[in-house]
């Protein structure tokens, strides 16, 4: 995992620094991360907003465990991981005014 603890400093949280971390995709080795899939690849599924515990590949559509990733090498869970992530959505759903479930 890359070190951002730099990053704290500017406020920059440990779950933020997580889910910018590079994820590759064990099918065809894409390299992305969390944030970017949720915007892309999970894009209109209701489920983004409910925390998912599971990557969707932006390339290639794979979806796979987050706890099969380094994201949760350092005893963080899928579940906080994936908590995280749905509130970051839902908060971008509500300011923007548009429907997850679309």
């Amino acid at each position: 995992m890359s070190d951002h603890s730099h990053l704290r400093n500017f406020g920059i949280s440990k779950n933020l620094e997580k889910v910018s971390d590079i994820i590759k995709c064990p099918r065809c080795g894409f390299e992305f991360r969390l944030m970017y899939a949720r915007a892309f690849a999970c894009q209109g599924c209701k489920l983004a907003v409910t925390g998912c515990e599971y990557v969707r590949c932006p390339k290639c559509d794979l979806e796979f465990p987050i706890s099969h990733t380094k994201l949760t090498q350092d005893g963080t869970t899928s579940e906080s991981i994936s908590s995280y992530m749905s509130k970051v959505v839902s908060d971008y759903f509500r300011d923007f005014g548009e429907n997850p479930a679309r």
